[in-house]
């Protein structure tokens, strides 16, 4: 899923955009203030059979106490096809953020363990292009 994020980044233009990359340290108490961004890539692996990973379950609970209204979000996230709900942890953080009243990509990134094919990239590029469309907006 880092990978995922690292590619995105590169997809980014940075020359319109401010990118800044964030990841969980949830030795902290601090959270991170998503109200500061006008769009967020959240990307999230998904534990066992489509289940939310711990780190993404303390985050959750965050989240919940949000309103993110006008925020672009897209999601993206890594996963095992050997399950039969792959992904899952993707498919409920895009429910949350639009719980939170976030606009939210319908277009998600979800790739087979780690990114190596040629559909992997396009789809990541496809993500930042999206994503960015709909921030200028």
């Amino acid at each position: 899923t880092e990978y995922i994020a690292e590619l995105l980044e590169e997809a980014i233009d940075d020359s319109v955009f401010d990118i800044v990359m964030e990841s969980f340290d949830f030795t902290k108490e601090d959270s991170i203030d998503l109200l500061q961004y006008d769009g967020i890539l959240f990307g999230t692996h998904t534990y066992d059979d489509g289940d939310l990973p711990f780190e993404t379950g303390i985050f959750l609970d965050k989240l919940m106490t949000l309103h993110l209204d006008n925020i672009v979000v897209g999601l993206f996230g890594s996963g095992d096809t050997s399950y039969s709900y792959f992904c899952g942890a993707v498919e409920i953080m895009k429910d949350e953020f639009e719980l939170r009243k976030a606009i939210v990509l319908d277009y998600t990134v979800k790739i087979d363990l780690d990114p190596e094919t040629d559909q992997d990239f396009s789809s990541i590029k496809e993500l930042a292009n999206l994503f960015q469309n709909a921030l200028l907006k």
